[in-house]
């Protein structure tokens, strides 16, 4: 996976490399600030947001909206290669998928 630059402080955007680094619900609740929203990149990495973020009108999430669109591409999807995400996100690289996993 290429390297990510990371401009967003880490209480809006956090990488997890590490399965002992994985949260539980209840933190990841806590990072997001409201119910989490689950989603699986094709690579098996798996962004954790706010499910109600747009309805709150919470700011803009570059780094993790750069990363949806790396992702989800229109060569590759129909739809939702241009959305974005807003508010604080966390990826878990499939490699440091426990929990989250089952």
């Amino acid at each position: 996976m290429e390297q990510t630059k990371i401009n967003t402080n880490e209480t809006e955007f956090k990488i997890i490399k590490d399965k002992k680094d994985e949260p539980d619900l209840q933190s990841a609740q806590l990072f997001v600030g409201g119910m989490v929203e689950c989603v699986t990149f094709p690579n098996g990495d798996l962004l954790l947001l706010n499910e109600e973020g747009k309805l709150m009108g919470l700011p803009l999430n570059p780094e993790a909206t750069a990363l949806w669109r790396s992702h989800f591409t229109k060569e590759t999807h129909a739809f939702g290669y241009d959305d974005f995400v807003v508010g604080p996100a966390m990826v878990i690289q499939k490699d440091a998928l426990n929990t989250w996993a089952n």
